[in-house]
């Protein structure tokens, strides 16, 4: 795909709302799935049965949180993992991204990123910058990725527990050149088995923008999301105007969490993208 130009983003890390919130103080360490959270408690939805070759593997996909189940005994008891993923750009659905980036241009994939141990791919849906109130544009994006260790389950651990630690460093205030940056504490959520989204907010001479990150493990697959949203303010230093954030918190961090659920329901129903680990 030919390249194109877009929308100049503040950098993703930056979050959509201006509200200046204390951060809780979360864990010291990241969550760890035990036992029990690899099967996380169901909630209300409708299972999709996803048959396996060879056994009986039923994958219910419950707003975004994943349940497996296996039956058999031998090969048929090993461990499923992803060994494929459709394509990026199909994984959000339409009606989602109607409401959360509803001025889009076409989505831009990225080019495929595979290795003997991990599959990658991503795409971007951006806005190009509209007209908020009088004298003020804003401008929202979504980017996913998805990654896909073939080693097996720890590899993924290992990632999402490094976003965990990551996140946690990014929690308080930090103030230079750019203007003040603000991240709160990350929250732990209920999407695939390991979940959390933080959300950061940067307040800036020209205008304010940030960014809800919301970061899901499924089994041997890691999934990102960053919505993100910018106003432009040039030459304004009018605090009334500076304190309309692009998004409201509860708006970014729904739109981000809706999407990560969606991946995770989509990467659940694709029965051609799993099978078994090999035997030790």
């Amino acid at each position: 795909m030919p390249e194109r130009a877009r929308p100049e983003f503040i950098a993703s890390d930056q979050q959509l709302d201006g509200t200046m919130r204390p951060a809780d103080v979360p864990p010291a360490d990241p969550p760890q799935a035990t036992d029990a959270d690899a099967t996380p408690p169901p909630r209300a939805g409708r299972a999709r049965r996803v048959g396996i070759a060879g056994g009986a593997f039923a994958a219910a996909a419950v707003l975004g949180t994943a349940v497996w189940a296996t039956s058999g005994s031998g090969d048929d008891a090993r461990p499923t993992r992803f060994t494929s993923m459709p394509e990026a750009c199909s994984l959000v659905p339409g009606e989602i991204l109607e409401r959360i980036v509803p001025r889009s241009e076409p989505p831009v994939p990225s080019t495929a990123q595979n290795s003997t141990t991990a599959r990658y791919a991503a795409c971007e849906w951006s806005e190009p910058p509209g007209i908020a109130r009088p004298g003020t544009t804003a401008a929202h994006r979504l980017d996913i990725s998805v990654r896909l260790h073939l080693d097996g389950d720890a590899a993924a651990k290992s990632e999402y527990d490094a976003a965990w630690r990551g996140a946690r460093a990014m929690a308080g205030t930090a103030t230079g050149a750019p203007g003040d940056l603000h991240g709160e504490a990350p929250s732990v959520v209920r999407i695939g088995e390991q979940a959390f989204t933080q959300h950061l907010t940067l307040n800036g001479t020209l205008g304010r923008s940030g960014t809800v990150k919301t970061t899901a493990r499924l089994r041997n697959a890691v999934i990102t999301v960053r919505y993100t949203g910018a106003t432009a303010e040039p030459g304004t230093a009018d605090p009334k105007t500076r304190e309309k954030p692009p998004l409201d918190e509860a708006t970014a961090r729904n739109g981000a969490e809706q999407v990560a659920r969606a991946v995770t329901e989509a990467l659940t129903r694709c029965g051609t993208c799993l099978e078994r680990q090999p035997g030790e």
